[in-house]
């Protein structure tokens, strides 16, 4: 457990970090982003089901549920969506629209938790949005000239806030880890059955993939978005959407470590404002904060 927010943003930092490895392992990776997503999932809960038998087993009337179901069904939903998008878009235009998310998670919480709704938040999300737009400018003449895959990227964004969001309204009902693992259950559920569905084979992908789908695993599955799903139970999901705004900075940063990939003006001007913007939304209010509170105790002990 927490003992504070500077803990849960700390583990944030931690989350987005590791969930930064994802885009550089899918694109080693030779596999159908369907596929990746599957096997990403299938392996996260292969992994957690001997600790979920030993500890939790008696949960398993959670299952039942349907609103656990509902969360994997909007997770594989967005897994589906957004990794299929790339096949229709440019990256230039996913870095507009994975700036979306947060502002999903705004217009979420406004009609159904008005009072996780704030200033701080919202100015955050502008300043990414505009540190999106920045880093896209040089590709700009391609946004929306491939509106399947714009749209289907926008459909992906919204369902990662849903996902979040109603998971946050389970905080209180169900223990974290049952949750997380049960989600993941039917996440890999419904993916495999899209994967059917969509006639794809699951045998084919050798063994230097499985060892790619593994890493996806223990990292940005188990470690990243748990830590999300963690996040969201203690502070709002356009708090924990903004921090993921962070992913694509990261990820331009080891992408040009580990594969030599070169960062442009746009993307180093872009990524700036997407760092304040994170910056105004999470840390600047605490510091606000700290800063108002030792103002009026010196003014008590002064009284």
């Amino acid at each position: 457990m927490v003992k504070d927010k500077k803990q849960i943003y700390l583990l944030l930092f931690i989350g987005v970090f590791v969930i930064s490895f994802s885009g550089i392992l899918i694109k080693v990776s030779t596999a159908p982003p369907l596929i990746i997503a599957f096997f990403r999932m299938l392996y996260s809960i292969l992994i957690l089901t001997p600790f979920f038998l030993f500890k939790k087993k008696s949960q398993l009337k959670y299952f039942l549920d349907f609103r656990p179901a509902l969360v994997g069904f909007l997770l594989a939903i967005h897994f589906f969506l957004w990794f299929t998008a790339f096949k229709y878009t440019s990256v230039a235009n996913s870095v507009i629209f994975i700036a979306m998310q947060p502002l999903f998670s705004v217009i979420l919480e406004y009609f159904f938790a008005r009072e996780d709704l704030n200033k701080s938040v919202i100015r955050g999300i502008l300043l990414a949005l505009v540190g999106s737009l920045v880093i896209s400018i040089g590709d700009i003449h391609f946004l929306f000239t491939r509106l399947f895959g714009d749209l289907l990227a926008l459909t992906a964004a919204f369902f990662a806030a849903s996902y979040l969001f109603v998971g946050r309204t389970l905080r209180d009902e169900i223990d974290y880890f049952p949750y997380l693992y049960i989600v993941y259950c039917y996440t890999t559920l419904f993916l495999g059955l899209t994967v059917l569905i969509r006639g794809i084979d699951f045998t084919v992908y050798g063994s230097v993939n499985h060892y790619i789908f593994l890493a996806l695993a223990l990292g940005p599955t188990l470690i990243g978005h748990s830590v999300l799903n963690y996040s969201v139970r203690y502070i709002p999901s356009s708090l924990v959407s903004i921090t993921i705004l962070g992913e694509p900075i990261l990820t331009t940063f080891l992408a040009w470590i580990l594969l030599g990939d070169v960062i442009s003006f746009y993307s180093t001007l872009g990524g700036l404002f997407i760092i304040y913007g994170i910056y105004a939304a999470t840390v600047k209010p605490v510091l606000k904060s700290k800063l108002q509170k030792r103002i009026s105790e010196e003014n008590r002990h002064a009284n």
